[in-house]
């Protein structure tokens, strides 16, 4: 059901039951006119007869002033006169006034009042002429309320079927522009290009409409930025794709080319007959194969990095110092890390800073020296990742990908990070801060209480 539609059903309803509140105050009113018209009828009524037949004491003819009194009754909207005679019988009658409006039955029936009658008292001088009756008669005075009330009633209907149509006219002027909010919200899954709305109009739809263009305005900048990340995530698997190529083919290459010949070598010295040969041959074999298989296994951590958080985060960070010491042996790594968990969830997300610091380190900044440093205080946690290398190229550059994975990761925890340039010397610093909550604190704070906390200080 349309919004148009509740609100005109809404109105009806109000209509019909004032209406109904209406007629039902309309009704007990009629009641309570027609029985006040009635009661000052006879009232007055009476009080006319009674008089008429006083001053017939000094009439000569006191039948004829009967047939006189009857017939000023005539044309009564209210009072109906009769002269009956002793045995009951009607002498004269009057005749009451008639309305020319027609009333339905159905609301005589619900106003009619039950007919009252009054005796008027004769004097000495109409004894043996009978009695003189008045009787009311409400069919005038309802012609009267069913006017009023047709009038009243008219007037309203009137008056609703205006403000309906008001209404109805209204609300399609002031809900036409949701069409077009609606259309532009289609344009947004069926375009490319995020529609704009003119913020023009009422005061209440302009803000519609300025949220409307400040949520475009924002997917817009943020499908730029998934399309650049899109592409930084591109170019950084070609990158480790050709990383991994060329380790291969610089460090196993050259291995296996050399088992190769070493094998080629043991057969010719077995036709030759020179077996003392043999086991020179056998041992330069197993020192490439041995060869072979750390260079391996350093590819395979470099894989497989993440699992090395399932150790703990202390030999996590031990484990990747140990492959860049071992694949940077000049280098000098200085490592400060609280021996606790902060959580499977933080220890991650320090593990990965960490490990995405050290990669942008060794890869870009050819340092001498590069210095981690994790510390815990009472709100939170401060990862420090510092290196002596050639430092920032350009300040103005975009950042790569990993720095905005370390950014989003931090800013998961209501976290920041800063990427910058060393003051007192040439290097980078990468500081990101990581609020605890309540239940991470007070997880460390037992994990204290049952150990002591040593720091891990290593040195190359």
């Amino acid at each position: 059901m349309s919004l148009r539609s509740t609100l005109i059903a809404s109105i009806v309803m109000v209509a019909v039951v004032t209406l109904l509140f209406g007629a039902a105050i309309s009704y007990w009113s009629a009641l309570s006119k027609v029985r006040e018209e009635m009661d000052a009828a006879i009232a007055v009524g009476s009080r006319i007869a009674a008089n008429a037949v006083d001053d017939a004491e000094e009439s000569l003819d006191p039948s004829r002033r009967l047939h006189l009194l009857v017939a000023d009754f005539d044309g009564d909207r209210h009072l109906r006169a009769t002269w009956l005679d002793s045995a009951g019988r009607t002498i004269a009658k009057s005749t009451p006034a008639t309305s020319g409006k027609s009333v339905p039955e159905w609301f005589q029936d619900i106003i009619r009042q039950p007919e009252r009658t009054v005796r008027v008292k004769l004097p000495t001088v109409f004894d043996g002429l009978g009695s003189f009756v008045l009787q009311t008669d409400s069919r005038n005075e309802i012609g009267e309320v069913w006017d009023q009330l047709f009038n009243t009633l008219a007037i309203l209907g009137l008056l609703c079927s205006l403000v309906l149509g008001c209404v109805y006219w209204l609300l399609g002027r002031a809900l036409r522009p949701l069409d077009r909010l609606a259309e532009s919200f289609n344009q947004i899954f069926k375009s490319e290009d995020t529609p704009r709305i003119p913020e023009t109009g009422p005061a209440e739809l302009v803000k519609v409409y300025r949220g409307f263009n400040e949520m475009a305005e924002r997917l817009s900048k943020m499908e730029v930025k998934n399309r650049r990340l899109t592409e930084q995530i591109a170019t950084v698997q070609e990158e480790e794709r050709a990383d991994l190529a060329r380790d291969l083919h610089d460090e196993i290459g050259p291995f296996l080319f050399s088992v190769d010949v070493d094998a080629a070598s043991i057969a010719r010295c077995v036709d030759e007959g020179k077996h003392a040969d043999i086991p020179s041959r056998v041992l330069t074999i197993r020192e490439s194969i041995g060869h072979m298989q750390r260079h391996v296994k350093e590819l395979l951590g470099r894989l497989r990095s993440a699992a090395l958080i399932d150790v703990g985060l202390v030999d996590a960070i031990d484990n990747l110092m140990s492959f860049w010491r071992n694949r940077y042996p000049a280098v000098s790594f200085e490592v400060s890390v609280p021996d606790c968990s902060f959580g499977e969830e933080i220890d991650q997300t320090i593990f990965r800073i960490i490990q995405e610091s050290l990669n942008n380190a060794m890869r870009h900044g050819n340092p001498d020296k590069v210095e981690v440093e994790v510390v815990d205080s009472p709100g939170g946690i401060s990862i420090t990742v510092r290196d002596d290398g050639r430092g920032l190229v350009d300040a103005n550059d975009t950042p790569g990908f990993g720095i905005a994975g370390m950014r989003e990761r931090v800013a998961g925890f209501n976290g920041s990070l800063e990427v910058r340039q060393r003051s007192d010397k040439n290097g980078v610093v990468v500081s990101a801060w990581l609020p605890l909550a309540a239940s991470l604190e007070k997880e460390s704070n037992e994990l204290d209480k049952k150990r002591e906390r040593p720091v891990l200080h290593e040195q190359a």
